[in-house]
Order: structure tokens, then C-alpha cells, then sequence
């Protein structure tokens, strides 16, 4: 079953960094060196230094308004690697919503 989700998350994933990227494209953000599965105790996604996205496999359980958030909040880290005022300004800009999809996560985790 596990692999079957991981099967699930990678294509699922994929697409939907595709649209996300597309939908960043006006803010200078970069396409990622790379999209990994990875799973994750206590995390949804994360950016590596090497500039890989890593996604949690059980996040592919849930909206895709929701995957869609994890992605473009950890594709504003190729910009602002740390968690400050610049990064949260960005992402608030890209996705003035966030705050709501993630307290959606919030609650599953």
C-alpha cells in the first residue's frame, strides 16, 4: 500500500509542480534542481541546499489545494532560505491564502 502511494504522490507531485511553477513565473522563482518523495515524521515538504524539493507521500492524501501549498511555500525558499520577514512577504504575494491551507494540513498532522 505504501508503495502504491508513493507510486500516486510522485505523479500527482509532478503535475502539480508543473502548475505551480507556472503560476510563479512572474516572481523570478526557479524550477527546483530536482522533486524527491520522501517520507517525513513530522514535515510536509522540504528544500534541500541542493535545491530539491522534498514532498511527504501522505500529502498526496489530501486537496490539491493543499499540495499545491507546500509546493509553492517551498519553492519560495529558492528565493528565501530561511524563514524571515522577505520569505513570508513573498509568500504572501504568491499565495495570499496560505495561512488557510495550512491550517488545513495542520490539523492532519
Amino acid at each position: 500500500l505504501e508503495q502504491w502511494y508513493r507510486t500516486k504522490a510522485e505523479d500527482k507531485f509532478t503535475s502539480r509542480l508543473a502548475v505551480c511553477l507556472d503560476s510563479v513565473k512572474k516572481y523570478d522563482i526557479e524550477k527546483p534542481n530536482g522533486l524527491k518523495v520522501y517520507q517525513m515524521d513530522k514535515r510536509w515538504g522540504s528544500y534541500t541546499a541542493s535545491g530539491n524539493i522534498l514532498l511527504n507521500p501522505d500529502l498526496v492524501k489530501h486537496p490539491v489545494y493543499c499540495i499545491d501549498y507546500v509546493i509553492i511555500h517551498e519553492l519560495c525558499h529558492t528565493k528565501h532560505p530561511n524563514h524571515d520577514k522577505e520569505f513570508y512577504g513573498l509568500l504572501n504575494q504568491v499565495l495570499p491564502d496560505w495561512q488557510r491551507r495550512k491550517h488545513k494540513l495542520e490539523r492532519f498532522k
